[in-house]
């Protein structure tokens, strides 16, 4: 949460998530960024039972690239923050989970109204899935989502306090 009258968050339409991302090279202009899947573990409740956490324990790194702002200057080792508005967040999540599941049971729900078979029923199920997967597929080809990514701001590596913007102005908030 912000201060009041900071200007941050000031527009509730526009939600941004953020997440603090270590640079692992600069390529021309993109960005290769190392991305922890388990960042949000250490501050959850549920981290002691949960399977995710268990499952993600000895994994690696994910390494997201985007595309480099012009004219921001980084270098291996600094840490950038990365925001994405809320609604492409959405639509990500969207093609992801929503729409496979909803193909799923949609063709499970069509094999058992005209009572075929429980394996035809699976083998619907899984041509659905397949078909479902496609415009994930597709996004992931076009760049669809890489370039909603914002570099919101610069952390130079080994210095804890040191911040600039992708502007080069102080500090920005995700909005």
């Amino acid at each position: 949460m912000t201060a009041p009258g900071t200007g941050c968050g000031d527009d509730l339409r526009t939600r941004a998530l953020s997440e603090r991302l270590r640079v692992v090279a600069v390529r021309g202009e993109r960005l290769h960024l190392a991305a922890d899947r388990a960042a949000g573990c250490a501050a959850c409740a549920a981290r002691k039972s949960c399977g995710a956490a268990a499952l993600n324990e000895g994994a690696r790194a994910e390494t997201i690239e985007i595309a480099r702002p012009p004219g921001l200057a980084v270098r291996p080792g600094d840490e950038v923050e990365v925001s994405l508005e809320g609604n492409d967040f959405l639509a990500a999540a969207s093609l992801a989970y929503l729409l496979p599941a909803l193909g799923v049971v949609l063709a499970a729900a069509a094999g058992l109204a005209f009572n075929l078979p429980d394996i035809w029923v699976a083998l619907t199920c899984l041509a659905a899935l397949g078909v479902a997967l496609i415009p994930l597929a597709r996004a992931e080809r076009h760049e669809d989502f890489r370039t909603a990514f914002r570099v919101e701001a610069v952390y130079p590596a080994g210095s804890l306090s040191g911040l600039r913007s992708a502007a080069g102005r102080g500090p920005t908030c995700g909005t």
